[in-house]
């Protein structure tokens, strides 16, 4: 999907969450599904009045009478039988992939005899809304969660779906390495999913070839990285920046620098969490803390200043030149063609420091999860795995510029030919790419991560004591999550 998101899914999904739209009121809150409205009432079949000629016994001599016979009720019949029970679903998608989610779901109405209901949540609102729901013991059928899965599932808030899994062969066969692997946690498969998000490095044509640099040779390794962003970059008479050739923590972060750098952040088998002990991230940290260092953290913030609420608009940075070249999305190709139609830009892969190997973070766009008190989690099963179709994930991907999960479709004419650099992203994919580990507390490892290099580039903590700071921290939410959830 398209990180439309929000989803850092910081490469910045998460600031694309601030587009919602659509928004279900309040009573989608309280109630699964509208109303069902009352049917109107059955009409009562009759027969006319007739006149009759009846014979009575009066004082034991037959007398004849005529007789009025009125209209009489025919015996009440059965109410019909109601309908199969819907499948609500509540979806984070707004704007142009509500439609398209829409079209899907009646499709899958029309074929099945299922009667699926698609409401718009928001981007901001579903998972906060789906909790209340699900605490409430009123949930929907289906919902779209992204990491939320990883400690809700455990928490007893989601179905674990291994079972529905098995019976229908539903195994990640075709599917891109590690994508499959990384809809679990904890031993269970929590959602199916049609997408994927994933990072690279997105060119401003011009610019880069009035530097005398040519987008056919971009930068693999950090040290041409540091160059090109050198080179890139410009300032008035004044020494105040007027256009920034890179920026390590503009749409990216140490997430996506540590695996540049080869770092490792959580071991699964020992349940610990490791980015206090990763010589790799410490590599990468302080390499994000030398651009605050040689560009100036004040002139950065300054400069800076003036992008607040203007990206995936027509004064996007990146778009307006104010950024030579930065890290973004997949989904940004769906953008480009509304935003910047004459923008020149190329994408290549994420650069990355020897001897890793130039890949790219990957991330389900956007999972379907059933919530525990479903009141149809068979239904919502069945529309789980329509999402996941081959057809939805090329239909998806098409329109907001993500590469489907399962190979066939990536690959498929209708889905290969029909964005511009689609052959870097399927390169990237076909590597494993990079993903955030499958662990309860990742949303708060993400604003630890976050939080911890605002304080190094401003010079306020030590890369070192940042990330050891971290690490006390994440590891106690963590075994405090154990201790909560052990049975």
């Amino acid at each position: 999907m398209s990180n439309q998101q929000e989803p850092g899914r910081k490469v910045n999904r998460r600031q694309f969450l601030k587009y919602a739209a659509l928004t279900a009121g309040g009573a989608a809150l309280a109630a699964c599904a509208p109303a069902t409205p009352a049917a109107p009432p059955t009409p009562v079949p009759t027969t006319p009045p007739q006149i009759v000629e009846v014979t009575k016994i009066v004082a034991g001599t037959p007398e004849k009478e005529l007789v009025v016979i009125t209209a009489t009720p025919e015996p009440t019949k059965e109410a019909p039988p109601k309908g199969k029970q819907p499948i609500i679903y509540w979806s984070m998608f707004g704007l142009q992939e509500a439609a398209q989610a829409q079209m899907q779901v009646d499709r899958f109405n029309q074929e099945t005899g299922e009667e699926a209901i698609f409401m718009s949540i928001g981007w901001g609102n579903v998972a906060q809304k789906a909790q209340v729901a699900i605490q409430g013991g009123n949930p929907p059928d289906l919902v779209s969660l992204w990491s939320q899965a990883f400690s809700w599932g455990p928490r007893g808030l989601l179905m674990p779906l291994e079972d529905y899994a098995a019976a229908s062969k539903w195994n990640g066969e075709g599917w891109w390495k590690g994508v499959f692997e990384s809809l679990h946690s904890d031993g269970h498969l929590w959602g199916t999913g049609h997408t994927l998000n994933m990072a690279a490095f997105h060119m401003n044509k011009d610019i880069v070839e009035k530097a005398g640099f040519s987008v056919d040779k971009p930068p693999t390794d950090i040290d041409t990285l540091d160059m090109w962003a050198e080179k890139l970059t410009t300032t008035d008479n004044s020494g105040n920046l007027t256009r920034l050739g890179f920026l390590p923590w503009q749409e990216a972060g140490l997430w996506e620098w540590g695996w540049a750098f080869g770092a490792n952040f959580y071991d699964p088998k020992t349940d610990k969490v490791l980015c206090g002990t990763d010589a790799k991230l410490l590599e990468a940290l302080t390499w994000i803390q030398s651009y605050a260092k040689k560009y100036d953290i004040d002139k950065i913030d300054r400069f800076r200043s003036g992008f607040t609420g203007n990206k995936m608009t027509v004064s996007d940075p990146w778009y307006v030149g104010k950024l030579a070249t930065e890290i973004a999305g997949s989904w940004a190709r769906s953008w480009i063609p509304r935003y910047a139609p004459n923008l020149k830009w190329a994408v290549s892969a994420f650069p990355s420091k020897p001897p890793v190997p130039p890949t790219s973070y990957t991330e389900i766009g956007a999972m379907f999860n059933i919530p525990w008190g479903a009141k149809n989690p068979d239904g919502a099963w069945k529309l789980a795995l329509e999402f996941a179709s081959k057809r939805c994930q090329i239909e998806f991907g098409n329109l907001v510029g993500d590469i489907p999960p399962l190979q066939a479709a990536a690959e498929d004419p209708s889905f290969i030919n029909a964005l511009p650099y689609n052959d870097v992203y399927i390169k990237m994919a076909k590597s494993g790419g990079t993903f955030y580990p499958r662990m309860p507390v990742l949303d708060i490892y993400q604003s630890e991560m976050d939080r911890a290099t605002d304080a190094v580039v401003h010079g306020k903590t030590t890369p070192e004591q940042a990330l050891k700071d971290m690490n006390d921290k994440v590891q106690k939410e963590l075994d405090d999550f154990r201790a909560q959830t052990k049975t």
